[in-house]
């Protein structure tokens, strides 16, 4: 299968600095096989280079898809891999992290075409199909392991004091755990 007979994806994509901060730490790939948002850790030392540092990465390695999960698993250890160490060889970028949502084309799978989803960190994905948005990632957070272990109510999660804690970002260890889903086209 090529890459003109793969089913047709729609997208969209813009980044915002948001309500708290001036600067904007975000970047983002949208490409035709590879999709990819990454938010500089606010308050941490460079946010911007580590999500730059990832959004490259990613786009570098994934332009093309996919040969599998695991290749794009890759790649994002291989971000955060650049990323940690950036950090320690550089003062000025001590502390620096990002987190990352993708969506990558993986053509080739023994059920067709399918779309990996990778993620670490608050940054999540959705996918809207049928008319109907549905939250695909699952946040790294404080908050949502309140939520996950029945704690607090995703009510009271919006409004927590601690809702902006996360838990799991490219660039803060020197290894990194990713979340993975396979979705059909």
């Amino acid at each position: 299968m090529n890459e003109t007979s793969l089913p047709t994806l729609a997208w969209g994509a813009a980044t915002d600095a948001g309500r708290v901060r001036t600067e904007n730490e975000d970047t983002f790939v949208a490409e035709p096989l590879v999709f990819v948002v990454a938010d500089g850790m606010g308050g941490h030392q460079a946010g911007e280079v580590a999500s730059a540092i990832a959004s490259t990465t990613l786009r570098d390695r994934l332009a093309a898809g996919a040969a599998s999960v695991d290749v794009a698993v890759a790649a994002v250890v291989e971000a955060n891999a650049a990323i940690f160490q950036g950090a320690h060889t550089n003062v000025d970028q001590r502390g620096m992290g990002t987190t990352v949502t993708a969506m990558v084309v993986v053509p080739h799978s023994d059920a067709g075409p399918r779309l990996a989803v990778l993620n670490v960190g608050d940054s999540r994905t959705y996918v809207l199909r049928g008319g109907r948005l549905r939250r695909v990632t699952i946040d790294h957070s404080y908050v949502q392991e309140l939520v996950s272990t029945g704690h607090i109510s995703e009510i009271e999660a919006r409004n927590h004091p601690r809702r902006n804690i996360v838990t799991r970002a490219l660039g803060i260890e020197p290894s990194v755990r990713v979340d993975t889903w396979v979705l059909p086209f």
